[in-house]
């Protein structure tokens, strides 16, 4: 199996720290609003292929995180304040309604599915080791990391110091904080300002009262659960800085141990109306309203037509287009939008069974990059319903 590295910016034989045995983080939600199409092509591309793995053989480890709190005063923050409510509240509502929504799309939920709010404890504790060794500094209450003391910062992105300014700005990091002795030093701790509004999140630490950086959080809650150094790591290609870039300086800054992620797997932005699809823009095409027209099986064979690093924007014929030919292969136990909603429970040992025909096509698409496209393209010219049956179970369709 070949998968394509972010890091080396090539395709490499995919193989493991612990033998058949995959720890994956894939970095969740900001819960202040709805589930749109860019979250699920992520979150259902890496959903196959956990599926794949396991029917592999391996056994996966999955952590995912919901950033409800972060060092920048963000939409979140000032979602609540508008609708005087608590950034608590606001991060359950929308946090339980994306669950909702990929729930119906068969998603299976990671084995980890940490609240950055309630593992503080584990996030102050890295920074104690980071400035132990000398990679933070503190000042005024703010703790910070000296990115000049990491060598071969920037080898994720490969943007060089203009570029990252420019991206920073974009992610409201705090370039402009006088307490910071390079303005891409990366912000562990902010203080807590004087008469700081309720709905601003603060917690008390060593350091003063404050809330950890946005990618202090993934570095931390990531080595809690699987470890100082892990598989696959994921998310969409807008993260490759200054969060991931970030996170690779911070966990092997103090772990000492190189790489932190082993791969790094982005998955491309999708475009609606000619542009990237974002709340800004107002052209977020909702999960839950493409649901009262399609059934689960046809969202999820459109995104997974398009390969995980395509480029590709929405349109609604090829929504039609995939109900179609999710309507071909029904006789095969496929369900709809009425049909069963039960999760696939893992059959790998009764899938390999079946290695003839289809099967050993659909097996080399996925281990070529994770194909999907080309699998699917298989999958429906299948005429051996045992062999439909399963492939549709790797992919996560509905059966």
């Amino acid at each position: 199996m070949k998968l394509y590295n972010s890091l080396t910016r090539q395709l490499e034989n995919f193989t493991t720290i612990e033998e058949k045995k995959v720890k994956i983080y894939v970095c969740g939600i900001t819960p202040y609003d709805t589930t749109h199409l860019g979250h699920a092509f992520t979150y259902l591309f890496f959903d196959s292929l956990i599926r794949y793995l396991k029917y592999k053989d391996y056994e996966v480890v999955y952590t995912q995180n919901v950033t409800d709190i972060n060092d920048r005063d963000n939409d979140i923050l000032k979602r609540a304040q508008a609708q005087s409510t608590s950034w608590q509240n606001l991060a359950k509502i929308w946090t339980d309604k994306f669950l909702r929504d990929m729930e119906v799309l068969n998603w299976i939920k990671p084995d980890n599915y940490l609240f950055a709010s309630e593992h503080i404890p584990t996030m102050t504790n890295l920074i104690k080791k980071l400035i132990e060794k000398d990679y933070a500094y503190q000042i005024n209450g703010g703790v910070y990391f000296d990115i000049s003391k990491k060598k071969n910062f920037g080898k994720l992105s490969g943007f060089d110091e203009n570029k990252m300014l420019e991206v920073a700005k974009e992610f409201d990091e705090d370039i402009e904080n006088p307490d910071k002795k390079n303005q891409l030093d990366i912000t562990l701790w902010r203080p807590t300002t004087k008469n700081q509004s309720e709905h601003i999140p603060s917690f008390p630490s060593t350091f003063g009262a404050g809330r950890p950086g946005w990618h202090l959080e993934c570095s931390a809650m990531a080595q809690a659960s699987l470890g100082e150094q892990i598989d696959i790591h994921g998310g969409g290609t807008d993260l490759l800085y200054p969060h991931h870039e970030s996170e690779i300086a911070q966990s092997e800054g103090a772990t000492g141990k190189i790489p932190f992620s082993k791969f790094w797997l982005h998955t491309q932005l999708v475009s609606y109306q000619g542009n990237k699809m974002s709340k800004s823009l107002g052209n977020l095409v909702l999960i839950s309203d493409l649901l009262k027209k399609y059934s689960a099986n046809a969202i999820r064979y459109m995104l997974l037509s398009h390969h995980y690093r395509e480029t590709w924007e929405f349109s609604e014929v090829e929504l039609d287009e995939a109900e179609n030919k999710i309507l071909k292969i029904k006789p095969y136990s496929l369900g709809t939008a009425e049909g069963n909603q039960e999760v696939f429970e893992d059959n790998s040992r009764q899938a390999r069974t079946i290695n003839s025909g289809s099967i050993t096509g659909f097996v080399h698409a996925l281990d070529d990059d994770m194909d999907t496209p080309k699998a699917l393209e298989i999958m429906l010219k299948a005429r051996d319903k045992e062999e439909t049956k399963r492939m549709a179970e790797v992919l996560g369709f509905k059966i």
